[in-house]
């Protein structure tokens, strides 16, 4: 079961758990439960992803419950008017704030532009040793993609 954070007549957003595949994809053929499914069989309706988060992301994940609302939604992330923020528990010390300009691959293989803006909100050191530092420090990271 998933948990719904918001619904209405047109949308319905989720909190998407770490390791959850949005749809089936190729470059996880291990996986057998997605939130496409899984929401849709939870509410009783077709359920159609608005965008995605990877795998390995936990977060906000929002569905158009009809293709009018999809096609409203499709066009405001691809223009870019849709605002995304993501906290972020990092290992290790950040910088106050910086920008990530780092080009990642897309199923297809193919580089897409990838940057982001952070800014440090927090930083944390906890007296727990690892392989190489007799204590681990954490950062909180406000990020905007």
């Amino acid at each position: 079961m998933l948990e719904i954070l918001f619904q209405d007549q047109d949308i319905v957003a989720i909190n998407k758990p770490h390791r959850l595949l949005v749809h089936r994809s190729p470059i996880a053929a291990d996986a057998t439960e997605f939130a496409i499914q899984i929401l849709k069989a939870q509410i009783g309706r077709m359920v159609y992803p608005v965008h995605r988060l990877d795998r390995k992301t936990s977060g906000v994940l929002l569905f158009a419950l009809n293709k009018i609302a999809e096609r409203a939604l499709q066009i405001q992330f691809d223009q870019k008017t849709v605002e995304k923020t993501y906290l972020a528990i990092l290992r290790g010390y950040t910088t106050d704030k910086g920008t990530v300009n780092y080009a990642i691959k897309n199923e297809k293989e193919v580089l897409q532009e990838a940057l982001t803006n952070y800014r440090t909100l927090q930083k944390a050191e906890i007296p727990l040793k690892n392989a190489t530092h007799p204590t681990s420090r954490y950062s909180l990271i406000l990020a905007e993609p």
